[in-house]
């Protein structure tokens, strides 16, 4: 059940119908249920890996509060970090060695073992209480707005708002139903508008790069890398809003990481869940920049390579996690020469650096999309070679449909800038779009709703794609 289905909406107003009606204490309950029949949808598999880790992951966390020992807590937390993400280990690093073995899919996986990794060396580390109650972590594990592809959750986060839930203390208002659906709806947009017509476009040019023009290929890395942002941007802020509105708010996933002038900022910008969770609970248990500058690059270049594992089971995307380690190193090693110049050249350079950022990110990408190191290298070599080909217009989408997406594309770069500068001036957008005229906001939610669901449309009959990070 994907979220641009036709039977998510309906399964979504009823469970926020029944949640807010329901006694408080009863809650908890009402999102499990919620939960278990959103992974039953995705399979008994899925639903079966997601019951294990969480029973195993809770039973190893009350182990390791009730131990009186260092040595048993030491056990415990191996235990319980093995409960958490072994399998997910498993499944990436196994096909690397053994191209033969198949491992069972669960939806998820990727993002639900690291909240249960959080949880077990955040209680080891002291930094949250254990949960007692199966029913509760049993609720972190499985809030479904999230599940699918994030972000990833951390309890110090989630356990107090689903206490003051199931106490009472948080209640169902306007504001909150206002803006949770709105942003839904902007991610809706992002999603079907944007990134699936881009999609639609980029996936020929990946499939026939040696039949494409040079500058087709190049134009399809630019495409590639904003059809994934749509699309995961999309999703995040769909996870954001339905979560808002079921009284739980979620950390932003995205803060416009095309606006990022290094590529230092472009990982504090860009999936910030994972990005925070490797530099916690990988970067800074290596030593972080506390050893020295070689023990710093050694250790940046170990969390890009596990980045990397965790996208994907397959040597490209060692590759390109590889490749950011690289950039990381690159940009730490310059930063003396870059600094005296920081500040300089006004608009125009932020915009030059903005640029190269997103051109870097661009072209990594092309490993990360592709089948294969050779493949990646292959269309990185067309892009220079000058070759002629296919135009854009040869891949199966027609002008209308890339004039759509184009328009979207403004649109959403007109919205981050405002965003970026009301975020400058200690505000956000949506703040600035509420203090709007009343006949405003409706006419540019109305206009909104009506292309979002035109768009949808479109998916009635056809195959339309899932989100790009619910194969992670």
């Amino acid at each position: 059940m994907t979220y641009y289905s036709l039977v998510f909406p309906l399964f979504f107003a009823a469970a926020v119908l029944v949640f807010w009606l329901v006694p408080p204490k009863a809650r908890g309950a009402v999102l499990l249920a919620a939960g278990i029949f959103y992974m039953a949808s995705w399979g008994a598999a899925s639903l079966g890996i997601l019951a294990a880790v969480t029973l195993l992951s809770w039973a190893f966390g009350r182990g390791l509060a009730a131990a009186k020992t260092t040595a048993a807590r030491r056990v415990f937390l191996v235990l319980g970090l093995l409960a958490s993400a072994g399998y997910l280990f498993a499944r990436k690093a196994v096909p690397l060695f053994a191209s033969g073995a198949v491992l069972v899919t669960a939806t998820g996986l990727a993002f639900y073992a690291l909240q249960a990794a959080a949880y077990i060396a955040d209680l080891y580390k002291g930094r949250c209480p254990v949960q007692k109650s199966l029913l509760r972590y049993a609720v972190y594990m499985s809030f479904f707005p999230r599940i699918l592809s994030g972000p990833i959750g951390r309890p110090g986060e989630f356990f107090p708002q689903l206490e003051e839930l199931c106490a009472g203390q948080r209640r169902c208002t306007p504001d909150r139903l206002r803006r949770g659906l709105t942003t839904m709806l902007g991610g809706w947009a992002e999603k079907l508008v944007i990134s699936n017509i881009l999609s639609d476009w980029v996936t020929p040019i990946f499939a026939r790069w040696t039949e494409c023009s040079a500058p087709v290929v190049v134009m399809g890395a630019a495409g590639f890398a904003l059809s994934l942002y749509f699309d995961f941007a999309g999703y995040s802020h769909l996870a954001l809003g339905a979560a808002r509105v079921l009284g739980i708010d979620l950390p932003a996933n995205f803060r416009r990481p095309f606006f990022a002038q290094s590529m230092g900022e472009f990982w504090q910008r860009w999936h910030i869940s994972l990005s925070g969770w490797l530099r916690d609970y990988i970067y800074i248990p290596l030593g972080g920049s506390r050893r020295g500058t070689l023990r710093r690059m050694l250790n940046l270049l170990v969390t890009f390579v596990v980045s990397g594992l965790w996208h994907g089971s397959a040597w490209h995307y060692l590759f390109w996690g590889l490749l950011h380690a690289l950039l990381q190193i690159g940009g730490l090693l310059t930063k003396p020469l870059r600094r005296p110049l920081a500040g300089r050249g006004g608009a125009v350079m932020v915009w030059v650096r903005r640029a190269f950022v997103f051109v870097c990110f661009a072209l990594t990408l092309v490993f990360f999309g592709a089948d294969s190191l050779g493949q990646g290298a292959g269309m990185l070599a067309r892009m220079v070679s000058g070759a002629p080909g296919l135009s854009p217009l040869d891949l199966g989408v027609t002008g209308t449909e890339l004039a759509f997406a184009a328009l979207g594309l403004v649109v959403a770069f007109c919205l981050d800038l405002a965003a970026e500068k009301a975020e400058g001036q200690g505000s956000c957008l949506y703040d600035r779009f509420a203090a709007l005229p009343g006949a405003v906001r409706t006419a540019a939610l109305l206009v909104l709703a009506v292309t979002v669901l035109v768009f949808a449309c479109r998916l009635i009959g056809g195959d339309a794609a899932s989100f790009y990070y619910a194969q992670f």
